[in-house]
């Protein structure tokens, strides 16, 4: 199987990123309008992100078991995902303490897959920028996150909630153009 046909193949489930992405600018957007909330509840959005996004990633990885060789990056990222949120959900005073270095270390992770995961698409030069920008914000984002954790919790809030709402816009991003790829307009150019 070539990696055209593999495409093909795993854009199937193009939509799932459309719901990632949709959901992480929901939670960016939740936190971003409720500066004030509790730092409490601050753990909540993101104790669900971690749990949500790793379903999904999961999701995503067991439905493209067969047809995609990268499919176990998913399942490990997304596995990862759903550990983190289990383990700040099973231990509310670890999420309050240790939230930030959590933060920045998924949105770390997640920024750098999102970079390879462009350069694996057969996708023109404006939307692979574009996707690689968004990338970059969220690894430059995590730094911000972790490197000024002690400016509180609005600081917190402001660049978690921007980084979000990039990676949401990423992953909205992608799942269009896997549908565009699954509807033959730019693999029939390709081969």
């Amino acid at each position: 199987m070539n990696l055209i046909s593999e495409f093909r193949q795993v854009i199937r489930y193009w939509w799932i990123f459309l719901l990632l992405g949709a959901m992480l600018i929901f939670f960016g957007v939740g936190v971003f309008n409720h500066p004030v909330a509790t730092y409490a509840d601050l753990t909540i959005f993101f104790e669900l992100a971690f749990v949500v996004n790793g379903l999904l990633e999961i999701s995503f990885a067991l439905l493209n078991r067969r047809s995609a060789s990268g499919w176990g990056w998913h399942l490990a990222g997304g596995i990862f995902d759903l550990l983190m949120g289990i383990l700040l959900v099973s231990n509310p005073i670890l999420a309050a303490v240790s939230l930030p270095l959590f933060v920045s270390l998924w949105l770390l992770l997640r920024s750098i897959s999102m970079i390879g995961r462009q350069f694996d698409l057969p996708v023109g030069g404006g939307e692979r920028l574009w996707m690689l920008f968004l990338g970059l914000c969220g690894i430059a984002f995590s730094f911000l996150i972790f490197y000024n954790p002690a400016l509180g919790a609005l600081t917190l809030v402001t660049w978690t909630s921007f980084a979000l709402i990039a990676m949401g816009l990423f992953y909205i991003s992608l799942g269009f153009a896997l549908r565009k790829i699954r509807k033959g307009d730019i693999l029939h150019k390709r081969e």
